[in-house]
């Protein structure tokens, strides 16, 4: 059986809020509206710079996982001659990035 005024007494808060209180809130809240939207523009900028003029990215496979070092110039021109980079499973992307790249 309820207790006579047992609704309102649990259901009442013990006191109001201040203005302080609120601007407080509404300031955590603006900020944390603010960090998403940084982290949305963020996630959507692109993470790899351009390669520029003479260089190639390559996906190299390795037993830790892999890499992907930018080559360019003789270390460039040395790696898309090797037969490392024309014998599988690089067969298949680096000869055309080297010939892109004019090697």
């Amino acid at each position: 059986m309820p207790l006579e005024g047992h609704w309102a007494r649990v259901n009442t808060p013990l006191r109001e809020t201040t203005r302080r209180e609120r601007r407080i809130v509404w300031v955590g809240a603006g900020l944390l509206a603010i960090a998403a939207i940084v982290a949305a523009i963020v996630a959507i900028g692109s993470s790899n710079p351009s390669i520029p003029a003479g260089c190639i990215r390559v996906d190299l496979p390795s037993t830790m996982g892999g890499g992907t070092p930018q080559l360019c110039g003789k270390t460039a021109a040395s790696f898309c001659a090797s037969e490392v980079a024309n014998s599988p499973p690089l067969d298949e992307t680096v000869p055309p990035k080297c010939r892109e790249a004019g090697y």
